[in-house]
């Protein structure tokens, strides 16, 4: 392949954020991982060590055989995989014209996902194994279930109130490890979880780029008069939308306290 084989970066394409989310937390481990929401944003961040594209077929704008068909013009020994909910016959062969090299149906099983990944990538990654036997065999839950017994909605809705009543605090809420809102306002955008769980594991694999030893521990992005928080939370994320960075400070050094009081406890 022309692209680095030292580095290969997969590209994954979807609208949807929790596809994007499961998808990069399956590959992160083993790759690097780009992505975009739209074909034409994958268009941009194409990149020279970009080994594989896998996009979806069905998207707004630009459809995944379009992609495919503008990525045959432009990067022809470049690698695309479709997938799709509806696999036809009339799609397969359309993607087969356009030197796609499969089209595979969502939702993605994980374990044949990685598998395939090898041979896609000409055996470049040595440690790609079927992944780890406690992890969801599909990559694309249709419906985000929570199953870790550590995120109650009692712990969520504890955590909540408690930051709702620190100084300059806007909002707050608890998401989930698949994106769902356990506890919190209604006032933020539900599909917000998916994206704040998009942004922790990046921030995760920044972390192991960067020769960091211990875990993230918060992201904090500022928009003018609003500045967001984000903490890991138990299998999930909690947030908090403030008025600025002391507010935000105030709602990182709450969020510390309580860990550090919650270790003390369990070790009595």
């Amino acid at each position: 392949m022309t692209a680095s084989s030292l580095h290969p970066s997969v590209l994954v394409v979807d609208d949807s954020p929790g596809v994007l989310l499961s998808m990069h937390r399956l590959l992160s481990p083993h790759v690097s991982v780009q992505m975009a929401s739209s074909a034409r944003a994958a268009l941009e961040v194409l990149t020279p060590e970009t080994a594989l594209v896998l996009s979806d077929v069905q998207m707004p704008g630009m459809d995944g055989l379009e992609l495919a068909r503008q990525l045959r013009q432009g990067r022809p020994e470049l690698a695309v995989v479709l997938m799709s909910g509806v696999v036809e016959d009339s799609l397969r062969r359309q993607a087969h014209e356009l030197g796609v090299l499969e089209v595979l149906r969502k939702p993605l099983r994980s374990e044949v996902l990685l598998s395939s990944l090898r041979g896609w990538l000409g055996g470049e990654l040595e440690d790609l194994s079927a992944g780890d036997e406690d992890g969801p065999d599909d990559v694309l839950p249709s419906t985000p279930v929570l199953q870790a017994p550590e995120l109650t909605f009692q712990a969520a809705q504890t955590c909540v109130s408690g930051i709702n009543l620190l100084p300059g605090v806007l909002s707050s809420c608890v998401f989930g490890e698949q994106g769902e809102l356990i506890a919190g306002s209604a006032q933020l955008p539900a599909q917000l979880g998916a994206y704040l769980g998009f942004l922790s594991s990046t921030s995760a694999s920044l972390s192991t780029h960067l020769g960091g030893a211990l875990p993230m521990q918060a992201v904090q992005i500022e928009f003018g008069d609003r500045v967001l928080v984000v903490c890991p939370f138990g299998s999930g994320v909690v947030t908090a939308v403030v008025h600025d960075t002391p507010a935000a400070s105030g709602v990182k050094s709450w969020l510390r306290t309580r860990t550090v009081d919650q270790s003390l406890r369990a070790l009595h």
